[in-house]
């Protein structure tokens, strides 16, 4: 009888333990996993940023000019409250740790954030989307000598991204040279401008669009250009051509253009 008592008090301790361990051990997931006493976030100064870039050919006297490139990259700010530590991961292969933070993107694109926070108590994570844009200009010298297979021609790159873009611009020519200005030269003797949109692939040419092709009598010539919503993949670029059949033409070339993630 006394070996029965044992039993069944030792069974009723147990019993207990366990409950109560379960208890605290529950309590203790709880508080672990429990995140509604924190309230992390991830904000920045600004969804869209706009880069600035531009390029000017020196002349030199021959045809291979210096080329002088200058870059503004924007600056994004980011900030999160209710965290104690905040690692950051900005999406193009680099990261800072800190409640605030700035970074800047060297490409136009779309960029992923994604912060992580970590504390005593839990571990939360929160993302956001940036863009980034580019706005751009590029002065040409003149339009050298090439010969064949035309008088003259030059490429202005448009410096384009892996990524879905709009990209608008407009290219101005302006006459610039020791022979006779356009406006003054008689119907036969116009000056000539041939304008294309080249489309490349590793340095190839795969498709191409003739944006103007004519004479003129004016000294400023200015055309407009718009690629609208193409996916450019890594190695594609797009570039306009500038070319004239006419040895005594002079012709100085300046683009604006301005490329837009979607």
């Amino acid at each position: 009888m006394l070996n029965r008592f044992v039993s069944v008090s030792l069974i009723t301790v147990f019993l207990v333990s366990l409950s109560f361990g379960s208890l605290v051990l529950g309590n203790n997931l709880t508080l672990l996993s429990n995140d509604d006493d924190t309230n992390f976030e991830i904000s920045v100064n600004n969804n869209i940023g706009f880069n600035e870039y531009s390029l000017i050919e020196i002349d030199e006297g021959d045809n291979d000019e210096e080329t002088e490139i200058i870059q503004i990259l924007y600056e994004f700010n980011f900030s999160s409250t209710g965290a104690e530590i905040v690692n950051w991961d900005f999406g193009d292969g680099n990261t800072a740790i800190g409640n605030q933070v700035s970074h800047q993107y060297e490409k136009p694109g779309t960029y992923f954030i994604l912060a992580t926070s970590i504390s005593s108590s839990s571990i939360e994570s929160d993302t956001l989307v940036v863009k980034v844009n580019l706005v751009a200009d590029a002065e040409a010298d003149n339009m050298e000598c090439e010969c064949a297979p035309t008088a003259k021609d030059t490429i202005i790159d448009l410096v384009t991204v892996s990524d879905t873009v709009i990209i608008e611009g407009y290219l101005t020519v302006e006459h610039d040279g020791s022979s006779e200005s356009c406006s003054l030269r008689n119907p036969l003797q116009e000056c000539h401008l041939r304008v294309i949109l080249q489309y490349t692939q590793s340095g190839s040419t795969v498709k191409e669009q003739v944006l103007f092709d004519d004479t003129f009598r004016s000294n400023t010539k200015v055309i407009d250009f718009s690629i609208d919503e193409s996916t450019f993949e890594e190695g594609e670029k797009v570039q306009i051509r500038l070319e004239t059949d006419q040895l005594r033409d002079w012709h100085k070339p300046m683009a604006n253009w301005e490329i837009r993630v979607k």
